[in-house]
């Protein structure tokens, strides 16, 4: 009994699978020619010049660092660090 109600079942599913919707009728399109052609292009940004001397790199800050930083205000110094850091 269970396998001819599996099979029955299968079946419909095949056959309502099967429905095929007929595809949208074509509709006509009426194109009228521009009189004039277009020829601009979209401007391109340019791109911003970056002056690779003038980057703060880390280098820059480690004299700063040396004189701020010590043993003695380390934990103090990495909590502002922190707190600025999450605040971004």
């Amino acid at each position: 009994m269970i396998p001819k109600l599996a099979f029955a079942t299968v079946l419909m599913l095949f056959v309502a699978c099967k429905k095929e919707e007929p595809p949208p009728a074509p509709t006509e399109v009426n194109v009228v020619p521009t009189t004039q052609a277009s020829t601009t292009t979209a401007a391109v940004p340019a791109e911003p010049v970056i002056d690779l001397d003038t980057l703060p790199v880390e280098e820059d800050f480690e004299d700063e660092a040396e004189k701020e930083v010590t043993t003695a205000n380390l934990t103090k110094k990495l909590d502002e660090l922190e707190k600025e850091i999450s605040a971004e």
